[in-house]
């Protein structure tokens, strides 16, 4: 996608796919609430979802990261230069947020509702488990939350099972490579256990042609579970793209 030519390139670890579905998780507008990102970096994702937020509504996003070097996770650098430079480039600056600090500092006296949050911080299985124990509270019935390294790392795939598939509070499963994203309910129904049901089976299913020897199977998998498990929630990418943010 040409609008978002200039953030693929960015350091991050965050594939062309994942950056497009930040875009459009950025432009969730179906209840109120900011945005929250746990986990900034230098500030791909940061971009990604300013960028999207500013096609629909005029939320900002609260970026949170001490920018701090992370020995166990392998960082090494202080970020947060690099991360508010980044940002300003990208012409988002004004619709962010800049919180450097822990997750858990800047959970002490949160009080306001959030529609989407974005959990992509330290990725062991404590830090990332308190991330979603001090910050899921916050988000509102039929808000968004999506998770990075849900996949390939113990931490997050472990919280994920856990707290969101076993909790009967979420549903509309989308799962977009690395990233896993879903709706806030007041309670699961039948039909959605159902549902649930068939996307952690797709789940699995990717999970094993990864470990596979087959050609191409990987790719596959990642191909055909990103597109079997696309959520009404989940705006299609837009053409039209405002020029006061693309500068």
């Amino acid at each position: 996608m040409k609008e978002l030519d200039d953030i693929y390139p960015m350091p991050g670890m965050l594939t062309a796919a994942e950056v497009d579905c930040l875009f459009k998780l950025g432009q969730f507008n179906q209840c109120e609430g900011v945005i929250v990102e746990i986990g900034s970096w230098k500030g791909k994702s940061t971009i990604a979802l300013a960028r999207g937020a500013a096609v629909t509504h005029g939320e900002k996003i609260f970026a949170v990261d001490p920018h701090k070097p992370l020995a166990e996770e392998g960082y090494t650098e202080d970020t947060e230069a690099e991360f508010l430079d980044n940002i300003q480039k990208a012409g988002v600056a004004d619709r962010v947020v800049p919180m450097t600090m822990t997750s858990q500092d800047a959970a002490r006296g949160w009080n306001k509702p959030i529609r989407l949050l974005w959990i992509d911080g330290d990725h062991r299985y404590e830090p990332t488990k308190l991330d979603f124990n001090l910050w899921e509270p916050h988000l509102v019935e039929g808000g968004i939350i999506a998770m990075h390294d849900t996949i390939r790392k113990k931490g997050p795939k472990r919280v994920l099972w856990e707290k969101v598939f076993l909790s009967g509070r979420f549903q509309e499963i989308a799962i977009v490579d690395n990233i896993t994203a879903m709706r806030k309910v007041k309670r699961v129904s039948l039909a959605r256990w159902i549902g649930i049901y068939l996307t952690l089976a797709l789940r699995a299913v990717y999970i094993a042609a990864r470990k596979s020897s087959v050609p191409n199977s990987k790719e596959l998998g990642r191909i055909l579970l990103r597109r079997l498990t696309v959520q009404t929630w989940l705006p299609a990418l837009l053409l039209v793209f405002s020029t006061s943010i693309a500068r």
